[in-house]
């Protein structure tokens, strides 16, 4: 853009020069000195438009450096994107794949369960057979038992009854001896 400040200046001087003839063409005192105060003045205007004309170019390269960075975040910022996609896909993969593998192990290596051992039920004892329900504890059992069938039965006489150790959890479904004595 050094052309256009070139020609800029050249037509201020231009017709500062003009204008220098014109006032020194005219009669009168201090003409030659008005000529060169409007002189200056033409040169200072030039200067100022050829500051002007730098900054501006200035800032021109400055908004297409900005561009080009602008551009560079946006390529980086797809291929993140990208990258963070196909990550996330391989962790869902890996992780079915762990899950898939500890569920295999754990099938492998469960225990049997243990069962307690039957409870031992002599024919000659007289008694009831219950069936554990969801809910039921030996408490429960033991205090409907008792009101129902006018029984006095402990929680303990039951444990010893169906050989339960103690703390060991009832499982619905599971049938115990209610001792009638």
């Amino acid at each position: 853009m050094v052309l256009p400040r070139i020609r800029t200046a050249g037509w201020l001087l231009a017709l500062g020069a003009l204008g220098a003839c014109t006032l020194a063409a005219q009669p009168g005192p201090g003409a030659a000195e008005d000529a060169e105060a409007e002189r200056r003045k033409i040169l200072k205007a030039a200067d100022q438009i050829d500051r002007m004309d730098a900054a501006v170019e200035e800032m021109k390269t400055k908004i297409t450096s900005l561009e080009k960075f602008l551009e560079e975040l946006r390529q980086q910022s797809t291929s993140l994107r990208e990258s963070m996609a196909g990550a996330a896909a391989q962790a869902k993969k890996d992780k079915e794949a762990m899950l898939s593998e500890v569920a295999k192990l754990l099938a492998e290596n469960k225990p049997a369960e243990k069962t307690p051992p039957p409870a031992a039920k002599p024919e000659t004892r007289d008694g009831y057979e219950h069936t554990v329900a969801k809910g039921d504890t030996l408490s429960s059992i033991v205090q409907a038992y008792n009101r129902e069938h006018g029984l006095k039965l402990s929680v303990e006489d039951l444990r010893r009854a169906n050989q339960l150790p103690k703390d060991a959890p009832l499982k619905v479904g599971q049938k115990l001896f209610i001792p009638s004595s």
